[in-house]
């Protein structure tokens, strides 16, 4: 593939090829963006003890074990820990976890999941990864 260099030119050629190079890494890129799934749920969880946590099921159709898994919070959850995971096909059980030393009680919030399926990451053939 040609390089760009400070005080070069490139042949109309040269760019095309550049250019073709950079589209397929972009579309490369994109793909596994595309199946990106998502879900939500109303949340009102109870008052959380220090070193306990409180669970949600939400239901994300498509999701598998062995996704990758996005959670957020429409509210401040001061301190705690999001995390979620999908524990069965369709579900992501998302987990409020607290080490804050003392009880939380939170209000009422919308959780929102994004799970990005793992075959949408299958490393191509052709990558070698080196340290």
């Amino acid at each position: 593939m040609p390089e760009i260099t400070p005080s070069g030119s490139m042949s109309h050629a040269e760019l095309q090829t550049l250019l073709d190079a950079f589209l397929t890494d972009i579309t490369a890129v994109r793909a596994p963006l595309s199946g990106i799934l998502s879900g939500s749920a109303t949340w009102d969880a109870a008052s959380i003890a220090n070193s306990a946590e409180e669970a949600k099921d939400v239901t994300v159709t498509g999701a598998v074990l062995g996704d990758f898994v996005l959670v957020s919070a429409s509210i401040d959850i001061t301190d705690l820990t999001l995390v979620g995971q999908v524990t069965a096909a369709d579900t992501v059980t998302c987990q409020l976890l607290n080490n804050t030393g003392g009880a939380i009680d939170l209000g009422s919030m919308t959780v929102a999941v994004r799970v990005l399926p793992a075959a949408s990451f299958a490393a191509a053939a052709a990558l070698t990864v080196t340290t």
